[in-house]
């Protein structure tokens, strides 16, 4: 067998076995550690500072609302707080062509510009 081959299969494996090392390193690292020495914990599950997520219905009774309110069609609606209030921004297409925006209050279902 010529030398360069020899030697390039030398140089080969050398470099499969440095990175075979170099990625056991790498997985041995990620991950939590456990343990008393541990300075990593998981992320909590549950976050108190979070408010609670909204129920997904609510969007679709805001655009129901403004839809029948105003006879358009409905561009997009989007989480909002008017006054302190938390509820939607309903953007409706007029049957006239203008856009107009409104909010909808998912506690008393009124519609309002």
């Amino acid at each position: 067998m010529p030398d360069r081959l020899r030697l390039s299969r030398r140089l080969a494996l050398a470099a499969l076995v440095g990175l075979l090392l170099t990625a056991a390193g790498a997985k041995a690292q990620s991950g939590y550690r456990q343990g008393p020495e541990s300075n990593y914990a998981p992320p909590p599950r549950d976050r108190p500072d979070r408010p609670p997520p909204r129920p997904f219905a609510d969007p679709d009774r805001a655009a129901n609302a403004a839809r029948e309110a105003t006879g358009g069609r409905v561009l997009g609606v989007q989480g909002a707080d008017q006054d302190g209030q938390r509820g939607y921004r309903v953007r409706i297409l007029q049957p006239d062509g203008r856009v107009r925006s409104l909010h909808f209050d998912p506690d008393s279902g009124a519609v309002r510009d």
